[in-house]
């Protein structure tokens, strides 16, 4: 019983520390070139200059709980590029997304900002703007 208050102040290290080096990975990848993502995109959202990359799981509940919002501004908007996780992996890695739902800012190809989980919909439509 000597090693219980070790074992929870390593679970609670874990707790705190995961959150926070996902969070930290997201801010690194400001101003990096974006990798190719030509193939996602129809013409019209070849011409955007800022696109919005959400990155989903249908597993994902938070990302069930975003999809009505995120299809409504996606129709609004048009660039907002929804990418399934499980059906794109290789896209999520290259963009090195390690969480859903995340939304990846692109702006003239280089990653503007990195949001990680559910947003309002007031931060959702500040990332749309230009």
């Amino acid at each position: 019983m000597d090693y219980l208050p070790y074992i929870l102040i390593i679970i609670a290290l874990f707790l705190v520390g995961m959150p926070l080096s996902m969070l930290l990975h997201a801010r690194r990848q400001r101003g990096k070139p974006a990798p190719p993502y030509d193939a996602l995109l129809n013409e019209a959202q070849r011409q955007a200059p800022v696109l919005l990359f959400y990155f989903y799981s249908q597993q994902c509940g938070p990302c069930r709980s975003l999809a009505p919002l995120v299809d409504e501004m996606a129709a609004r908007h048009g660039n907002i590029i929804k990418v399934d996780v499980t059906e794109h992996p290789t896209v999520a890695q290259e963009f090195s997304v390690r969480a859903t739902p995340s939304f990846v800012r692109v702006k003239n190809g280089v990653i503007d900002s990195m949001q990680l989980g559910a947003l309002s919909p007031k931060k959702l439509e500040a990332l749309l703007v230009p």
